[in-house]
């Protein structure tokens, strides 16, 4: 064998390890000495790396009220309006941060809770419309409340005479989360 002979390597393997003195680590940089005088920063220097605290709170309450408005079926427009709307406030304060340079994070979110607001507002404002008119047309909540429970009951009826175990659809209770939000 001759001195300093090794194995062939494998194609792409990595080199063989190298058993030899590790070389000399050159001296760590001495630290610099304070500056004499004060140090002047932007204002949105120091939170560029933060979280944009109003985008993050846009898209909560954006989410929150077009939720709401949805699962209530437009009956808690008078809770979603105002999420809906400082949703869409403040994703425009959100945007006007990251445009100044306040802040570099949160654009995403600042969009999304933009248009989750305006989707808010215009799905509420829209409830809000079609409360006023059955209201003004003389529609009779009540009546509309016993009729959905005359349904449920009759579907219940048919259910438990015709051998069934008694288990309400998927429907029937979506009628009962209906009958149990009318006012009565």
């Amino acid at each position: 064998m001759a001195d300093g002979w090794l194995p062939p390597t494998a194609p792409g393997a990595n080199p063989p390890p190298r058993f030899d003195a590790p070389p000399e680590q050159p001296a760590p940089p001495r630290p610099e000495p304070p500056p004499s005088g004060p140090t002047f920063m932007r204002a949105g220097a120091a939170a560029a790396g933060q979280r944009n605290a109003a985008a993050v709170w846009a898209i909560a309450l954006g989410i929150t009220g077009l939720a709401l408005l949805v699962l209530s079926l437009g009956s808690l427009f008078l809770v979603t309006l105002p999420c809906s709307i400082a949703a869409w406030g403040l994703a425009g304060r959100a945007r006007r941060q990251i445009e100044s340079g306040a802040t570099t994070q949160g654009e995403g979110q600042a969009v999304a809770a933009l248009w989750l607001g305006r989707i808010g507002v215009i799905a509420g404002v829209a409830a809000l419309v079609a409360f006023i008119v059955l209201l003004a047309s003389g529609f009779d909540f009540e009546q509309l409340r016993d009729d959905l429970e005359r349904e449920l009951d009759e579907r219940r009826e048919r259910q438990d005479g015709g051998g069934g175990n008694g288990v309400r659809t998927s429907l029937g209770q979506l009628r009962a989360a209906a009958v149990a939000w009318l006012p009565r």
